[in-house]
């Protein structure tokens, strides 16, 4: 089961991630306007989502790297707030959906628990 489960979210982690560079403008959109160097942060969140994909798959660091990887899944959280209050559509030139952007929201939480439980042993 812990095999599907790092499967799956690995997958997750590589999608993300390489949406970061294929949807830069629409994920540079999702950055609170307060933070510089929007980017950079999308793109270096990107890389970290890739090689977070990867790092699922090394054995003798699973603690670490879960407990990175759910720090990393709440450090991204308030853009995900941001998305919702500013309604900011996934898809620039569309209308966003105030359901799908707030309804994603506690989908956070089993990203958050999925890592530390991938972390344990």
């Amino acid at each position: 089961m812990k095999v599907i489960l790092r499967t799956l979210y690995s997958i997750l982690l590589m999608g993300a991630g390489v949406l970061h560079f294929i949807n830069l403008e629409g994920f540079r959109r999702i950055v609170p306007s307060v933070l510089p160097c929007k980017t950079f942060i999308v793109k270096f969140t990107g890389v970290l989502e890739i090689l977070f994909s990867f790092l699922l798959w090394v054995k003798s660091k699973h603690n670490i790297y879960g407990k990175l990887i759910a720090l990393f899944m709440i450090a991204v959280f308030p853009a995900n707030v941001y998305m919702a209050l500013k309604k900011i559509p996934f898809k620039p030139g569309t209308e966003a959906n105030p359901y799908v952007l707030y309804g994603r929201l506690p989908l956070q939480i089993p990203l958050i628990i999925g890592a530390l439980k991938l972390g344990r042993r």
